[in-house]
């Protein structure tokens, strides 16, 4: 049976750096300094990356981080998503309905239900696109294409 090494480490500072990560193979007994020096260096690594919770964070963070529709800067979180969708029942209801609303900039304007309507529709067109981008990069992922975290983040994300 191998066996899991766990170390603690002392410097001459006297910090002290805990690790695990080395394992001793079945029937040896020692370890001696080349292989010591293997487990410091296996133990400085970084852990892996889970990249298919990489790709939805980074989803996430694109279909949250908003979008510009004709001008209209707007934010497309979960709480604005749903008032949007809520103005858009009321245009659908009433072709005259205005509405003030505050742009994902801080700005104010009027909205009529026409420009609702099109600002909905823009904000489900984005929120399809961003969950189709991750789709792709999840097979790509298990097809062994994307390997990194860079190749994530580096992926044709919506844009708008």
């Amino acid at each position: 049976m191998d066996v899991q090494i766990y170390y603690s480490l002392v410097t001459a500072g006297g910090a002290v750096s805990y690790g695990c990560g080395y394992v001793l193979p079945a029937g040896s007994t020692q370890m001696g300094a080349e292989e010591w020096d293997q487990a410091v260096s296996v133990a400085r690594q970084p852990p892996p990356i889970d990249l298919t919770a990489y790709a939805a964070d980074k989803r996430w963070r694109v279909e949250t981080g908003g979008i510009t529709v004709g001008g209209v800067p707007v934010a497309t979180d979960g709480r604005s998503k749903t008032m949007i969708m809520g103005a858009r029942i009321k245009a659908d209801a009433d072709s005259g309905y205005q509405v003030g609303w505050k742009g994902a900039d801080g700005s104010f304007v009027q909205l009529t239900a026409p420009q609702i309507i099109v600002i909905s529709d823009a904000v489900l067109a984005h929120v399809d696109a961003c969950f189709t981008a991750e789709a792709e990069v999840s097979s790509a992922i298990v097809d062994g294409a994307v390997t990194t975290a860079q190749q994530i983040h580096d992926w044709s994300w919506p844009r708008y």
